[in-house]
């Protein structure tokens, strides 16, 4: 039954989403009661799935009975399982939270934004939860088209910065995709366990070198690492306060996830630290983001705007610490995650509070 919980997670609130966008229509106050009931089973299940991984270790899923390669597996260790934790949990918190925003702030679009901000966190479930790199991209998709449309519900500028947050969005999709197909070329998988066993016979190759950095290009533009950070600020600053809640603590968390998931996971250390030597790109780009990003949240006078900052800066500790690449700095990174998720649900929370009143 607890492996059933893996599809359960990602169905509910994905039914719900769909559910809301027609009964919303006709009564706008069940859409928030179905999204708080969507969130409140994936908090259950998440810690379910948390509590069956301390007692039984990592746990799988094969969709329609299809083992991998051929079929998607869903595969939770204890990383990812304090992931779906995080993320049910501040999507539950931001629901409550949205109530009263969104009806203030956006009264034409309550059915949509409950759709919308389900479907963004099927995505990061699913891209939390996944064991294929196609799949992942799938969730990726989804979370970012929902994100791009909850970001371009506000006014005039925050429709722009949406239309900034698509355009980047996409071209970072693009390297992840490309990177996917070369790394399935030289390989014939796209499961993460059968790629782990695969590619160090293949590390040499121009083929794979080509993917992973691709994929690592994509993923960096997506958590928004300095200098590929230029679509955070207008998007989280101009967004709806009820989206930049949400939003801002989990899109860049979840996708620094991923990069730890594919450098220690699916590569193994050794090729980012001798063969690409991208770990050490990424501690300097993670402390020149650490600087950018405090000087100018120290220079803005809007409150959101510093907080959109102060994310890049936060970004740049976590990815520094996956690039010192010891055990102390990655569970640092790891910690930080959760730390800074948090962290900003907390100040984007208080942002919004102050907005309404």
């Amino acid at each position: 039954m607890n492996q059933q919980l893996l599809v359960i997670i990602i169905i509910v609130p994905l039914i719900f989403s769909i559910v809301n966008s027609f009964t919303g229509q006709r009564n706008k106050n069940i859409a928030f009661f179905l999204a708080l009931a969507a969130m409140s089973v994936c908090l259950f299940c998440s810690v379910i799935i948390l509590n069956t991984v301390n007692s039984q270790g990592t746990i799988q899923y094969h969709l329609g009975g299809w083992p991998p390669p051929v079929g998607i597996e869903y595969r939770v260790d204890h990383l990812n399982a304090f992931m779906l934790i995080l993320i049910s949990f501040i999507g539950f918190v931001t629901a409550i939270h949205a109530k009263k925003n969104v009806e203030k702030e956006l009264p034409d679009k309550i059915s949509l934004f409950w759709c919308l901000f389900l479907l963004l966190i099927t995505g990061l479930l699913g891209i939390t939860i996944t064991g294929d790199l196609f799949n992942l991209f799938v969730f990726l998709e989804v979370t970012s088209l929902s994100g791009y449309a909850l970001v371009a519900v506000g006014n005039k500028k925050a429709t722009v910065a949406g239309f900034r947050y698509l355009i980047l969005g996409s071209i970072g999709a693009s390297f992840y995709l490309l990177g996917v197909g070369y790394l399935y070329i030289a390989t014939g998988t796209l499961n993460m366990e059968d790629l782990a066993q695969l590619l160090p016979r293949l590390y040499e190759s121009k083929t794979i070198l080509l993917g992973f950095a691709f994929v690592l290009i994509g993923l960096s533009m997506k958590t928004a690492l300095f200098p590929m950070h230029i679509w955070l600020p207008d998007a989280y600053t101009y967004a709806p306060s009820a989206v930049s809640s949400v939003v801002a603590p989990l899109m860049t968390k979840v996708m620094a996830y991923v990069i730890i998931r594919i450098i220690f996971t699916v590569f193994q250390p050794e090729f980012s630290i001798t063969v690409m030597r991208v770990t050490d790109i990424m501690v300097w780009m993670g402390t020149f983001a650490v600087l950018f990003g405090a000087v100018m949240a120290l220079s803005q006078k809007d409150f959101k705007r510093m907080l959109s900052y102060i994310i890049i800066a936060e970004i740049g500790y976590i990815i520094g610490g996956i690039g010192v690449a010891n055990a102390i700095a990655l569970k640092g990174a790891i910690f930080h995650i959760i730390n800074d998720a948090i962290m900003m649900a907390c100040l984007f929370l208080t942002a919004g509070q102050i907005w309404y009143k």
